[in-house]
């Protein structure tokens, strides 16, 4: 109950300094309770939430209080803020208090400035199974770090009325439990869109991430800000990195390439959009060019229509530049040839263990699940190679009532090193409907979520819950 108290105390306090301050914010409340006929709740009930579900039990009470205020839609203001923050208080036979999001902007002119955790915008009406990335997906709780942004699309000079530019500069400060301590991760990211004629777009755009410094079991002390222009530039290592950093880049870099289509008609429009993943020169290249998201979102023109939005996903993994790497291959004029650039083990790595999880959950495609060790810290994936196919549904079934449906079919191979005797199939579904009012201040949600396969334990789930919105 303590942790109750201090939720509604926060945020009701911070909802009356902002209207005595002349703000306009918004605060959330909500209160929701799952239960599972497994040992633990489905799949979908608890991926891309946020890191929000942090024990392993078939029933869970969640009570969150947040508040948020965006930055200001008239760009013609010199300045510009906001800020937010999100309390989350879980029971599942134990209790759990986190701080899930809080951060806090300051805008001039296009370029923004913001620090703290803050999660990624929702795309896709909510129904990608990656957010349409499959790097940053919400799937884990938010990275704390500072972040200098371009405010959204700019145009630029004297082709602005057709092309515009997106850019993305970002330090995260990785201090949750894992293999290598006080390790940073890196992320940077560049948009390009043109807008052409009969309301065609194209977007291309490049994501690269990686991790540096902190204290590793192994290798003790790794190198920090000394070598920074080294990591973010993906030069090799320096003489005081770890030798395959010499060789290599230095630290853990990988990232992806990313294509979006869209098309605008008069009554919906159509959006494409293909990530490719690289982990090292190979992926930059497209050696493993069969690998990658492919995503198509239908957007209904008519907001109150049975069907409003569709999205069709499918995700490979498992070409990963081939099943060798640097596999001896002499000859009599070169004795020490290699052949492969291959297993690229996507999210794993050889220093960086716990792979591309904060807070032991995967921070990219929640297909991607961890392996947890006896002491509580992720080990990596042990399944990296998979093919996944996805559809996600919304609509409203009246005036009053939406729905919402998710289906997602995976088979999972384990890695080349180390293979599954036979794939793991499995099978995972979400059916939620929610009930709003304008003459009531809060929404009433409802679903069912199962999963039946090789992969989890075969279960269903339901749940309900209650949002305040004011």
């Amino acid at each position: 109950m303590k942790y109750f108290a201090t939720i509604i105390l926060l945020s009701f306090s911070s909802v009356l300094f902002a209207q005595k301050s002349g703000f306009a914010p918004v605060f959330n409340t909500s209160f929701s309770s799952y239960a599972s006929s497994g040992d633990d709740l489905p799949f979908w009930m608890t991926a891309n939430q946020n890191g929000m579900f942090t024990m392993q039990n078939n029933t869970y009470q969640l009570l969150q209080a947040g508040l948020t205020r965006s930055l200001e839609r008239d760009s013609a203001r010199t300045w510009g803020y906001m800020y937010g923050a999100n309390f989350v208080y879980g029971y599942a036979g134990a209790s759990d208090f986190q701080v899930n999001q809080y951060w806090a902007g300051l805008r001039y002119k296009w370029l923004v400035l913001r620090a703290g955790a803050r999660p990624e915008p929702i795309r896709y009406a909510g129904l990608s199974s990656t957010n349409g990335n499959m790097y940053w997906s919400n799937n884990s709780r938010p990275l704390p770090g500072v972040t200098l942004s371009t405010n959204g699309f700019i145009p630029f000079l004297f082709w602005k009325n057709w092309f515009s530019f997106k850019a993305e500069y970002q330090e995260n400060f990785l201090r949750d439990d894992r293999y290598v301590m006080d390790s940073h991760l890196h992320h940077k990211s560049l948009y390009l869109r043109a807008q052409l004629p009969k309301n065609w777009s194209i977007t291309a755009g490049l994501d690269h991430n990686v991790f540096w410094g902190g204290t590793s079991p192994n290798y003790g002390k790794l190198p920090g800000v000394k070598d920074y222009f080294r990591y973010i530039l993906g030069m090799a290592g320096s003489k005081t990195a770890l030798q395959t950093d010499i060789l290599n880049a230095e630290g853990n870099t990988l990232g992806m390439y990313l294509l979006k289509v869209g098309k605008a008609y008069n009554n919906f429009s159509l959006t494409f959009y293909y990530n490719h993943p690289f982990e090292d020169r190979s992926g930059l290249e497209m050696a493993n060019l069969r690998d990658g998201l492919w995503g198509l979102h239908y957007a209904n023109a008519n907001r109150k229509a049975f069907l409003t939005n569709a999205v069709v996903e499918y995700m490979n993994t498992r070409n990963q530049s081939g099943s060798f790497h640097l596999v001896p291959d002499p000859t009599p004029t070169e004795p020490t040839r290699r052949h492969g650039r291959g297993r690229d083990d996507y999210f794993n790595h050889g220093v960086y263990k716990s792979g591309y999880v904060y807070q032991n959950r995967m921070m990219g495609t929640p297909f991607f699940v961890p392996t947890i060790n006896h002491d509580g810290i992720s080990t990596g994936f042990r399944s990296t190679r998979m093919w996944m196919q996805h559809f996600g549904l919304r609509g409203n079934l009246c005036n009053h009532f939406t729905w919402k449906t998710i289906l997602s079919w995976s088979r999972n191979f384990g890695q080349y090193g180390d293979p599954y005797p036979s794939p793991l199939n499995e099978f995972s579904f979400l059916a939620e409907s929610r009930y709003h009012s304008s003459k009531l201040p809060f929404d009433v949600k409802f679903g069912v979520a199962g999963d039946y396969g090789d992969r989890f334990q075969k279960r269903i789930g339901a749940y309900a819950g209650i949002h305040f919105s004011f």
